[in-house]
């Protein structure tokens, strides 16, 4: 069993039906790993949520851990963005608190975007 932090891409890729991501997530669920969000994926998530389909993704949340963003993981956030910055490479804000709390839960991240998450001990999973 394996534990899985789904960033926003996952997200909307699901959301959409996107395959394989529809697929992989579906399975992931149903075979008991441990699936989860945080605060950044789930706001920048529900951003784009129309009313009619809130109640469908209030259900679909419910079935996912949430990991909070821990005073240990907003820490790390801060000093990848620094180490990073240093090294002339602009990370932000929420990608860093994303990474941090999958580095937090030893979870792996389930992203599109490997440029975003340069971490060394960052696991990342596309769905592509």
């Amino acid at each position: 069993m394996s534990s899985y932090l789904l960033d926003t891409t996952a997200l909307i890729d699901y959301s959409k039906g996107r395959e394989p991501a529809r697929a992989r997530i579906d399975a992931w669920i149903q075979g008991g790993d441990d699936l989860g969000v945080c605060a950044i994926n789930v706001a920048e998530f529900y951003a784009g949520v129309l009313l009619p389909a809130r109640a469908q993704w209030d259900h679909f949340f419910s079935l996912l851990h949430y990991w909070p963003i821990t005073l240990a993981a907003a820490r790390q956030a801060g000093l990848w963005r620094h180490e990073f910055a240093r090294r002339g490479v602009a990370l932000s804000i929420p990608d860093t608190l994303v990474a941090a709390v999958a580095s937090d839960q030893r979870a792996l991240l389930v992203t599109d975007n490997p440029k975003d998450y340069p971490m060394a001990g960052v696991q990342l999973v596309s769905l592509r």
